[in-house]
């Protein structure tokens, strides 16, 4: 009778013992999960603050390029304001500066990407042979786009890095609207080339087609992958841009007709890029937020699947030693009721 009933008992704490011991396993693969997660998402983050300042000066020498083309021509009615344009520049690359200093593990984490970034001096060889008119507009534009290359790769780079399903798609419409914005860039640059010599070239025409086909398929990427909230915003600077000056001489330009105010094209088309650029920063900070919320989640996961992982080392514990007890401490006393006279 005694054997029968320690006999049942250890089955069921066996049988106890067999599912705390899954659970705890199910636990520690979660508590593992969470934690490469976690170190995903802190390899995103240790980037993101880049993101902001490589924008900035990506804007900067987007606007030095495009005052530069036209000013090489030799033809435009007015010296474009190079040197403040350029004062705006060196800041932003010093900002840019700065926040490498500030932030060491961004050097430890984007290495790969940091070694891409142009140096200081190449940007002064540029504006030195421009200067000295060693360069015509096409091969200012070829040297800037050079220097820009490596800065609007960023977001590409943080997406081929990203590996977390939550940032996948504004990671996606940020490097669509970098490279819409880098196509508007060219643009304001070969028109204002264009209507300040009052020409284009056939093959330069092509060009210019691809361009704009390029730029709109990737605005409307952006538009396709942004929150409703910023395809509201950007349906209103769509608004501000499709009729008026703007649109005419694009229209003027698509139609072979460079006879256009070169300063007025400059003026508005700079003014459109700020609007989509301040697009690109309200998208750049959503994505900051929401990858510091994802952060703050993993670790409140992570908090509550140590306490179970807690619960369930004790509790397999507290069976693995019952079972001994029923196993070993309860044999003398057995042996020592058989063998009495009353058994």
């Amino acid at each position: 009778m005694i054997d029968a009933q320690r006999s049942s008992q250890r089955w069921i704490f066996w049988l106890l013992l067999i599912i705390a011991a899954i659970y705890l396993a199910l636990t520690l693969n979660w508590v593992l999960n969470n934690q490469q997660q976690r170190h995903k998402l802190q390899t995103t983050l240790h980037a993101l603050p880049l993101l902001l300042p490589v924008q900035q000066l990506t804007q900067q020498l987007q606007t030095e390029r495009g005052m530069l083309a036209g000013f090489s021509t030799q033809q435009l009615p007015s010296r474009p304001p190079i040197e403040l344009q350029q004062l705006q520049t060196d800041a932003a690359w010093r900002d840019l500066e700065l926040i490498l200093a500030d932030h060491q593990t961004i050097s430890e984490t984007a290495q790969d990407y940091l070694t891409t970034l142009p140096k200081k001096t190449q940007l002064l060889l540029l504006r030195q042979q421009i200067s000295d008119q060693q360069l015509n507009n096409s091969e200012v534009k070829r040297g800037y786009s050079e220097l820009l290359r490596p800065l609007l790769d960023l977001a590409d780079y943080l997406q081929q890095k990203n590996e977390l399903t939550g940032l996948t798609t504004p990671l996606a419409a940020i490097v669509a609207l970098t490279e819409a914005l880098e196509r508007a860039g060219q643009e304001r640059a070969t028109l204002h080339v264009a209507f300040a010599e009052q020409q284009m070239s056939a093959s330069r025409y092509q060009s210019y087609v691809i361009l704009v086909n390029e730029q709109m398929d990737y605005l409307q990427q952006f538009a396709a992958l942004s929150s409703p909230v910023l395809q509201q915003q950007w349906r209103q600077v769509q608004s501000q841009f499709e009729n008026g000056s703007f649109i005419e001489l694009r229209e003027q330009a698509l139609a072979q007709d460079f006879d256009g105010d070169a300063t007025l094209w400059f003026t508005l088309a700079s003014t459109r890029m700020d609007k989509i650029y301040q697009l690109r920063f309200e998208l750049c900070q959503q994505l900051l937020q929401q990858a510091h919320q994802m952060d703050q989640q993993l670790e409140q996961v992570f908090q509550q699947l140590l306490v179970q992982l807690q619960w369930l080392l004790l509790i397999f514990l507290l069976l693995i030693w019952r079972i001994y007890r029923l196993h070993y401490a309860v044999r003398p006393l057995l042996k020592q009721i058989r063998h009495s006279p009353q058994f």
